[in-house]
């Protein structure tokens, strides 16, 4: 399967997306588990209001791997399996043709 140019962008842009996303969980984790025993500020704490963006961030992410787990999944499968019944079929290839010929 020859793949295009837009294709190929495509991939590299969901393979970037992935690894920022993964980066953004990780830090957001690190940070909470860093910062869990900090000496509070108050009210005001900038500590404390940013381990509640970073619990936020893992909430919002959270809700995107259901979404990605019901919609995008399926697709992804019937996708693959009928790329494998496509590739499953006999194809004539060069080395074939060039036996054929050789009578």
């Amino acid at each position: 399967m020859k793949t295009t140019g837009k294709n190929r962008f495509v991939r590299v842009a969901a393979g970037l997306l992935a690894v920022v996303l993964l980066a953004v969980v990780l830090v957001s984790s690190f940070y909470i588990a860093g910062e869990a025993d900090h000496d509070c500020a108050g009210e005001d704490c900038p500590i404390c209001e940013t381990i509640r963006q970073c619990e936020a961030v893992l909430q919002h992410v959270g809700l995107g791997i259901l979404l990605v787990a019901f919609t995008v999944v399926p697709t992804v499968w019937s996708i693959l399996t009928g790329s494998l019944r496509a590739f499953d079929q006999a194809q004539e290839t060069l080395v074939s043709m060039k036996v054929r010929l050789n009578d």
